[in-house]
């Protein structure tokens, strides 16, 4: 049975999906790059974000609030009928 260990979301994934959200995100360019670029920075609006489990040849876009639910209940991990299940979209190559 194939399964995503929520273990394996990273800290900064786990902090920023749930902020993005809720209220946006705002990104500051490195200065240290050579190129010209167009803006110092960029302003995205509160936006819907996903967790995206790739399962072979399928990927699973999932609602970070369904994930934060999950692993609210004590859940460790969720298996790819689940994710199916869960999932808003589902992409399969």
């Amino acid at each position: 049975m194939e399964s995503f260990q929520f273990a394996k979301i990273e800290a900064g994934q786990d902090e920023g999906l749930p902020a993005l959200e809720k209220s946006g995100l705002v990104v500051k360019f490195s200065d240290e790059i050579s190129r010209q670029k167009p803006c110092d920075g960029v302003s995205i609006p509160p936006l819907p974000s996903y967790l995206v489990i790739k399962f072979k040849k399928e990927f699973c876009f999932i609602r970070y609030k369904e994930i934060e639910k999950l692993r609210n209940q004590g859940v460790i991990s969720i298996t790819k009928e689940k994710a199916k299940e869960l999932s808003e979209k589902i992409i399969i190559l």
